[in-house]
């Protein structure tokens, strides 16, 4: 096998909006039961189960996700799983179309600090780990992509396109 390959992914911490959506939906449906108790209707009853099943099965597993980033040939492939089961390709990124890879806080990106960019956040959330930037263009506008890779895809990286590639 003569390609580059390697893989790596972080699981997103939870934020104060995933424990809201959490608590809401819990709260909903319990004030749905009781209201169905009080007002002696077991259709609501039976809503406010369904309601439950559905947040329990569908929705709480979406607000738990973690990203998975392969590197395969100079192509950094950005996946989300839900829930630890349901895979998704969100974004393909070729290092030929890259600008810039480079550590978040990093220098290098100093001149892109004013620019437009659509912000696609791959990282885990956690501030004690080391972000990385990508700026790239798609066919329709400029990305500025947060991830967190491993040492590994960093120097396969490099090896691909060691101008655009620093790693500080």
């Amino acid at each position: 096998m003569t390609g580059s390959y390697t893989e790596n992914s972080v699981k997103r911490k939870a934020t104060a909006s995933t424990y809201i959506a959490k608590a809401g939906l819990i709260i909903l449906t319990i004030m749905l039961f009781l209201f169905g108790i009080l007002i002696n209707q077991s259709i609501v009853m039976f809503l406010s189960i369904g309601l439950g099943c559905l947040a329990g099965y569908y929705l709480f597993p979406r607000l738990s996700a973690e990203y998975e980033y392969i590197f395969c040939d100079g192509q950094i492939d950005f996946d989300r799983i839900n829930g630890g089961e349901s895979r998704k390709h969100v974004l393909r990124v070729d290092l030929e179309s890259v600008e810039i890879l480079a550590p978040e806080k990093s220098h290098e990106l100093d001149k892109y600090n004013n620019s437009q960019f659509k912000v696609r956040d791959f990282s885990s959330h956690d501030a004690n780990a080391k972000k990385y930037c990508i700026i790239t263009s798609d066919e329709t506008n400029r990305l500025k992509i947060l991830f967190e890779p491993s040492e590994k895809m960093l120097e396969l990286a490099k090896q691909k396109s060691p101008r655009k590639v620093f790693t500080e």
